[in-house]
């Protein structure tokens, strides 16, 4: 697996995991059938067919209770694994829905036909045939990720020096790096971009910082999401950050290989890549690690970058 596709399911387990989260990476596309609808208005579809969107509702078990209605005592005892032997249900297997009911516990479970295998499924895992299933919305939101980062501004490319940067992914960060690319794009040479992550992009807590020098005149940009979780900007101000470029220049950055050690598991990213000339500096960590990390010289940069953009 290359780290392209590394990254993109790193980064779909992180936006499951963080359940506070208002948007998602990704999100199961609409559709003109709510197959959790009430029972009556989804019996009918009863015959047609359905998607596998995820195979994380697949009960392989159910038949082994009494917690639905089955069809019929030969379908009940077929329809879980202990049948299935070297069958296993698969996102984006089509099948008929040849029943639906209610579970005990108020729950739409459908009964897929399979080839020659009955699933029992819950309700929100399944899509219309023609809806993408979650592989394929990866693979496409990974197309176009990619898309994105075409071209030589570096801002764009996700992942650029193995740094988790979450280019194109969020309405804050292309917000910040298109502006970050037009300023590369007028012959801007020094010229930096921090993001400040701490939830899926869609948080107030976020915010992001454009820093360039142009004329030999600093200046600042700030993105943030308002509390409607929409992406905002500032105006422009005058901004020193000559100390910032100095410490680049005397310290030879990119030579460092450790990397610090985080010792929790989410909490505020600061992600910094920094144009300096013809030179391209990529690095990111949590804002909380070990303290014996905090001699590593990145690691000073990055509290210089904090500190200053407090």
């Amino acid at each position: 697996m290359n780290k392209q596709i590394v990254y993109i399911l790193l980064l779909f387990t992180f936006q499951t995991l963080v359940g506070q989260n208002k948007l998602s990476y990704l999100e199961k596309s609409e559709e003109p059938i709510d197959f959790c609808g009430k029972l009556k208005k989804v019996k009918p579809l009863e015959g047609t067919f359905a998607k596998i969107w995820h195979n994380g509702g697949i009960y392989s078990t159910l038949n082994g209770s009494d917690n639905i209605k089955w069809p019929n005592p030969e379908i009940k005892k077929i329809a879980g694994k202990e049948y299935w032997k070297d069958f296993e249900p698969q996102i984006g297997d089509i099948g008929e829905i040849i029943f639906v009911t209610k579970s005990k516990y108020k729950e739409i479970i459908y009964i897929l036909k399979i080839k020659d295998y009955y699933v029992p499924i819950e309700c929100s895992y399944l899509v219309n045939t023609e809806i993408l299933d979650v592989k394929e919305a990866e693979q496409k939101r990974w197309d176009e990720i990619t898309d994105y980062g075409k071209g030589d501004c570096n801002f764009k490319k996700f992942g650029i020096n193995e740094t988790w940067n979450r280019a194109g992914i969020a309405e804050i960060d292309k917000m910040s790096e298109l502006f970050a690319c037009e300023l590369k794009t007028k012959g801007i040479d020094t010229l930096m971009l921090v993001k400040r992550i701490s939830d899926n992009g869609s948080s107030p807590y976020e915010k992001e910082y454009v820093l360039w020098k142009e004329n030999g005149q600093g200046h600042l940009k700030i993105f943030e999401n308002n509390e409607k979780h929409k992406p905002t900007q500032t105006e422009s101000e005058k901004f020193d950050w000559d100390d910032l470029i100095n410490f680049y220049e005397e310290n030879n950055l990119s030579s460092e290989i450790k990397k610090p050690e985080s010792i929790i598991s989410h909490c505020t990213n600061l992600i910094v890549q920094f144009y300096n000339g013809s030179d391209f500096y990529a690095f990111g960590m949590q804002l909380v690690c070990k303290e014996e990390d905090e001699k590593l010289t990145n690691v000073q940069f990055i509290r210089r970058i904090d500190n200053k953009l407090k």
